[in-house]
C-alpha cells in the first residue's frame, strides 16, 4: 500500500475529482487542507509518505524537504507546472 499525502487541498477538490474508495486497496490517502507552519512541521507530518500529490503552489518542496523524506518516491502535481517544486532535486 502506497501512502499518499495530498497537499494544499484548501478547497476540498481532491475527493470531488478522485473517488478514493476505488483505490483504497492500493493507496492510503491523507488530505492536508491547512498550510504547514514551517519546514520542520512539514517534514514531521510527511515522514511516512511515499508519494506527495500537490494541489497548489503553497507548500515549498525544497531540496532540504525532499532530502529529509527518506520514504519519498513520487512527487505529483495537479497542474501543468508547479513552481513550488525544486525540479532539479526531484
Amino acid at each position: 500500500m502506497i501512502k499518499v499525502a495530498v497537499l494544499d487541498d484548501y478547497q476540498n477538490a481532491f475527493e470531488q475529482i478522485i473517488d478514493i474508495n476505488l483505490y483504497k486497496d492500493n493507496y492510503d490517502f491523507k488530505i492536508f487542507n491547512e498550510p504547514f507552519q514551517s519546514e520542520e512541521e512539514t517534514i514531521i507530518a510527511l515522514e511516512d509518505f511515499e508519494a506527495l500529490f500537490i494541489m497548489r503552489e503553497r507548500t515549498p518542496i525544497t531540496k532540504s524537504l525532499i532530502s529529509s523524506l527518506s520514504k519519498l518516491k513520487y512527487i505529483m502535481t495537479s497542474g501543468m507546472r508547479n513552481n513550488s517544486i525544486d525540479l532539479n532535486t526531484a
